[in-house]
C-alpha cells in the first residue's frame, strides 16, 4: 500500500500558563524557556524527516513551535491558519478554575466554543487542506510511477487536535493502527497519521513525546478539557465512540 502523505501533527511547547493551570484558548501566549527547550528537542527529532509543506495556528506558541522545526528545513513556508487555533475560551480564558468548576461553567457559558463546532473547524482544515494533496498525489499513481511520499507539518494546541482525532475517526476519516490508543496531548507531542490511495489515514503515532528526555512534563492541559479520562486500546471503533462520548457529555 502506498502512503501518499504523512501527517506529523506536533502540540505546541510550554507556555507559564500551562505551567500555571491558566487556561489560554485563543490568548496569544509565548513559549517559556522550558518550551523553547522543548520545541528544541522536538525539532531535533524531526530534523531527519524531510518536511515539504507546514502549517501551523496562527497563535505565536504553536508558530514559535513549528519555526524551531523549520529550522532544519530552509525554505519551506510556514503557512498561518486561524482554523487551526486553539478552542475558544470564551469568559475562561485567562482564569484558573478548579477542573469540576470548569466543567460546570462549560455547560451553560454560551461564550465558549462548543466541541461540535471546534470539531467541524479541525475536519474542514483537514478536507480542505490535507486531503486535496492526497488527491494530486493519487493522480500522479495512473502514471506508474510512485510517488514519493509527501512529508507535512502541522503545528496546533493540545484541544484542537484531541478534538480532531476524536471527530475525524467517528467519521471515518482516520482509523487507529494496532497498539495506538488515545491518551493525554502532552507539549511538543508527534501524532502521525498515513494517508494511503483509499484516501483514509492511519493514526501510527498519538502523543508521542519520547524526544523528551526529562520526566518533569506538565501533566495537564486546562485547554484540553474535554479529555479527562481518555480511552485505551488498539482499535478504533471501540475508542473513538467511547472517547465521542465523553467530548458530547462534558459540554
Amino acid at each position: 500500500m502506498v502512503i501518499l502523505v504523512k501527517v506529523y501533527i506536533v502540540r505546541h511547547g510550554e507556555t507559564t500558563s500551562n505551567k500555571d493551570g491558566a487556561i489560554q484558548g485563543h490568548l496569544d501566549t509565548a513559549l517559556n524557556e522550558e518550551g523553547r527547550r522543548q520545541a528544541t528537542l522536538l525539532a531535533q527529532r524531526l530534523k531527519s524527516e524531510p518536511i515539504h509543506i507546514a502549517y501551523t495556528s496562527d497563535l505565536q506558541r504553536a508558530k514559535g513551535t513549528a519555526e524551531s522545526v523549520l529550522k532544519h528545513h530552509p525554505g519551506i513556508v510556514l503557512h498561518e491558519r486561524e482554523d487551526m487555533r486553539e478552542r475558544f475560551m470564551g469568559t475562561l480564558q485567562g482564569s484558573k478554575l478548579p477542573s469540576i468548576v470548569r466543567k460546570a461553567m462549560m455547560r451553560d457559558d454560551a461564550t465558549i466554543e462548543t466541541t461540535e463546532k471546534l470539531g467541524s473547524r479541525a475536519l474542514a482544515w483537514w478536507k480542505d487542506t490535507i486531503l486535496p494533496l492526497a488527491r494530486d498525489s493519487k493522480s500522479g499513481l495512473s502514471s506508474g510511477t510512485e510517488p514519493t511520499t509527501l512529508n507535512v507539518l502541522a503545528a496546533s494546541h493540545g484541544g484542537w487536535i484531541s478534538t480532531f482525532f476524536s471527530a475525524a475517526v467517528a467519521q471515518g476519516l482516520i482509523a487507529l493502527s494496532p497498539g495506538v490508543a488515545f491518551t493525554r496531548c502532552w507539549n511538543t507531542s508527534v501524532s502521525i497519521v498515513e494517508i494511503d490511495e483509499t484516501l483514509k489515514g492511519s493514526v501510527t503515532a498519538y502523543a508521542d513525546i519520547s524526544h523528551l528526555l526529562r520526566k518533569d512534563v506538565v501533566e495537564t492541559n486546562v485547554d484540553e478539557v474535554e479529555v479527562e479520562s481518555a480511552p485505551s486500546g488498539g482499535e478504533s471503533g471501540g475508542s473513538a465512540a467511547a472517547l465521542s462520548d465523553q467530548l458530547n457529555g462534558l459540554i
